[in-house]
């Protein structure tokens, strides 16, 4: 008995916790007030940017974990992918507008362990752009809002 209530329970909570995305509308995201900085010494191993921002989403809903942004780096066949120094988002969004403050590490620095597959594909120089995304799925997204291109002031 005790292990029948111990799954209903479970259940219970995980049908709770899990939400339909596609039955989310689609938002759309405005970036303003765009400042970026490099931090850079690749004999270090680092390189990271300092980006500030000010953002606004259209048609927002208030899930945990549904908006959140990256840098998405250029590819050579003009697709862009984004790298991570560990498993959490680097900024999620908790509001329909604010402004965020961050400092996330590029494809070149050594806490992204960027794979060689990435580094060859990768366009040089270097451009990338922020991306605020939405949650389309349990591990897909679409980009609802981002940045003009810009250009990497490392020269390799």
């Amino acid at each position: 008995m005790k292990k029948l209530v111990t799954s209903i329970a479970f259940l219970t909570l995980f049908g709770c916790a899990s939400t339909d995305y596609s039955k989310l509308a689609t938002g759309e995201a405005s970036i303003s007030n765009f400042k970026v900085s490099e931090i850079h010494n690749l004999n270090a191993g680092q390189h990271t940017l300092d980006l500030s921002f000010n953002y606004q989403i259209a048609k927002y809903h208030n899930q945990p974990d549904l908006y959140n942004c990256s840098v998405q780096f250029l590819a050579l066949d003009g697709t862009s992918f984004s790298v991570s120094s560990g498993r959490e988002l680097p900024c999620n969004f908790n509001k329909a507008a604010g402004e965020i403050s961050l400092v996330l590490p590029t494809i070149l620095d050594k806490t992204t362990f960027a794979s060689k597959e990435q580094l060859a594909s990768l366009k040089y120089p270097i451009e990338y752009f922020l991306a605020i995304h939405q949650r389309t799925g349990k591990h897909t997204n679409r980009i609802i809002g981002k940045t003009p291109v810009q250009v990497s002031e490392i020269k390799l």
